[in-house]
């Protein structure tokens, strides 16, 4: 894969960690993610793994 593609990928990883390891707002990850909005990064996560990040979250949640 391409540098720019990787980034992408650590940057989503570590969004993923925040999602279950915090409670911030879903936004608050995405920006500090690198997505200027919402919708943004609910599409590059939900391509990444196949889930929104809300409902990523609540899972997360659930299982706990």
């Amino acid at each position: 894969c391409s540098i720019s593609q990787a980034l992408v990928d650590r940057r989503l990883d570590e969004a993923r960690l925040q999602l279950m390891s915090t409670d911030l707002p879903i936004g608050v990850i995405g920006y500090r993610s690198g997505y200027l909005n919402n919708a943004a990064f609910t599409r590059a996560f939900g391509r990444r793994f196949g889930i929104a990040p809300s409902d990523f979250r609540n899972a997360c949640a659930a299982a706990a």
